[in-house]
């Protein structure tokens, strides 16, 4: 696919997620920030969408604030993104059934006071690792879909734990 068709697709995709939000702002920051996720070569959160979409940094609390924003709901977002990959991916059955994947990361942190941080226990046949790490855990459910030479997961559901 071309760059061009590329942009159209994501675009055309995009636009379907209007209906999620109530402001044209709150939408057009959620086009800002999807973009910011493509674009982005590092991982150092809002600051990353500054930088590599060279948006003014006196912007970036108005792009904080997005994220605290009450005219959109992350249930609706995901909910959408549901419908989308549903209606316009070819998926791939088994009996009858969605074929569904899905994994887990466990990120080990030093603070055990951390937001979210909770106690995780290590399946590991290395007995020089503890039983029990502090950390977060990220999980993913996802749709398979493609063809018979390629296939990509979607991602309709993720949540940190």
């Amino acid at each position: 696919m071309k760059g061009g068709a590329m942009i159209n697709e994501i675009s055309r995709i995009l636009v379907k997620f209007r209906p999620c939000f109530s402001r044209t702002t709150a939408f057009n920051w959620f086009v800002i920030v999807i973009v910011g996720f493509i674009v982005r070569l590092d991982h150092y959160g809002v600051s990353s969408f500054v930088r590599w979409l060279c948006i003014k940094p006196s912007i970036y609390t108005a792009l904080l604030s997005f994220f605290r924003a009450s005219s959109w709901q992350l249930k609706d977002i995901m909910h959408r993104w549901w419908q989308i990959v549903m209606s316009g991916c070819p998926l791939l059955h088994i009996d009858g059934r969605l074929l569904l994947a899905g994994d887990g990361i466990k990120i080990n942190k030093e603070a055990e006071k951390m937001p979210v941080v909770k106690r995780l226990h290590q399946e590991s046949d290395n007995s020089g690792k503890a039983p029990y790490i502090y950390g977060h855990h990220h999980g993913v459910i996802g749709i398979l879909a493609g063809w018979a030479k390629k296939n990509l997961l979607y991602p309709p559901l993720c949540r940190a734990a």
